[in-house]
């Protein structure tokens, strides 16, 4: 049989004539197909506002962003990037610090160790600075179609002030599942 050609085809069932497999000639994709694991969008935020907090109890840091799943089958890759600085005038040896990824209200990820730091550092001088440029990431299957909101929160954990400063970055990948 030769090629047939048409514009638009409409049907509810597309079959193999043998076996169980469609197959569209090399190099074709259909419009609008991605695969599983394939990124559906891709959100990005930056900011340079500083917040600071001397509290052992988790806060919202201020820095945030929205997504809406295209499906409730989708993951969502959340990667968070800043700058921690430590400030104390004592001279006590350790400062440190957790944060966390909040879905909306609900605690997805802390990045703790077994004594719930995220970072801990030990100092000898009376006045001191310390900074680290921090990267977290977390995959979150938040099962909904509906906007989701993902937030760093942080505490300090021992000594000195915690400020977050410098550019941070949010990026919020949908990846199809």
């Amino acid at each position: 049989m030769g090629d047939i050609r048409v514009n638009t085809v409409k049907t509810d069932t597309l079959q193999g004539s043998s076996g169980t497999t469609v197959s569209l000639a090399a190099g074709h994709t259909p419009a609008g197909f991605v695969p599983a694991g394939g990124i559906l969008q891709t959100l990005h935020s930056e900011s340079t506002s500083s917040v600071s907090s001397t509290s052992t109890s988790y806060a919202d840091t201020g820095f945030n962003l929205s997504i809406t799943p295209s499906s409730t089958s989708s993951k969502i890759l959340i990667y968070f990037e800043f700058g921690n600085y430590f400030f104390g005038s004592s001279a006590s040896t350790e400062v440190g610090a957790a944060y966390k990824f909040v879905r909306d209200s609900t605690d997805i990820k802390a990045f703790e160790d077994s004594n719930g730091y995220t970072i801990k550092d030990e100092r000898s001088a009376n006045t001191y600075w310390n900074v680290f440029r921090v990267g977290l990431t977390h995959l979150d299957s938040p099962s909904t179609t509906s906007a989701v909101n993902y937030k760093l929160q942080y505490a300090r954990k021992i000594g000195g002030t915690l400020t977050i400063k410098g550019v941070t970055k949010i990026i919020l990948q949908e990846i199809a599942g």
